[in-house]
């Protein structure tokens, strides 16, 4: 079995008359190292399927896998900690908290389990360091441009060391080169932590720097 894999996803949700399909038996395996970007229209359940791979959502029917544990029937009391631990998040908007520092904002996710510790410390310096903003890790969001707001959020995705990264339009409000090097970044730091890439977007040029691409069409993954 591979590292990840969506097996028959099916997803719905209730309207006033037939249930909406968004999702309609979309599968995907991938490995360790692996990335992948999913294309296609706004609505088309982009953004749905990488919330039930980050187990923000249950599918409706089928089942998704990380590292042998099937995550979409997890029970909801696990969730957390499981996300925290495995899954890194990267989203359209930075979603800093504007009265932390960029170093701050980068350890967030470790205190889930009470204050950092001094190695958490020092990674968070080294994934500041990564993605260039080493200088900038005192400042708060507000002075900060949204390129390096969008590279801190990059960092902290990677704090807990994520098997699993998703980028929902992560270069979408940026302008081309920003976007042109937060795409870098992103696939050059999920290839050196060996994770998993899924990313979201509606940039055909971020797309074809992926090793893999679908596009989301009546529900199902097509290959390009």
């Amino acid at each position: 079995m591979s590292d990840f894999t969506a097996n028959e996803i099916v997803k719905e949700f209730a309207t006033s008359g037939e249930p909406l399909r968004i999702l309609d038996g979309v599968n995907v395996e991938l490995d360790r190292g692996q990335n992948l970007a999913i294309v296609g229209p706004s609505g088309s359940g982009k953004s749905t399927f990488l919330h039930l791979s980050g187990t923000l959502d249950r599918p409706t029917s089928g089942s998704i896998n990380l590292l042998g544990t099937e995550i979409s029937s997890l029970p909801e009391i696990k969730l957390p900690s499981f996300r925290n631990e495995q899954i890194g998040f990267v989203f359209q908007e930075h979603h800093l908290l504007p009265q932390l520092t960029a170093l701050e904002n980068v350890l967030l996710p470790t205190l889930a389990k009470g204050k950092s510790s001094q190695q958490q410390n020092e990674r968070a310096k080294e994934l500041l360091d990564q993605v260039g903003l080493a200088d900038r890790s005192s400042h708060l969001p507000a002075s900060l441009s949204g390129g390096e707001r969008q590279r801190v959020a990059v960092a902290r995705s990677l704090i807990n060391q994520p098997v699993l990264l998703l980028a929902d339009e992560p270069t979408g409000s940026l302008d081309q080169e920003n976007a042109d090097k937060i795409g870098q970044l992103l696939l050059g730091l999920q290839a050196a932590s060996n994770a998993i890439l899924i990313c979201v977007t509606h940039s055909e040029r971020l797309a074809e720097k992926f090793e893999q691409q679908v596009r989301l069409q009546a529900g199902k993954f097509v290959r390009d």
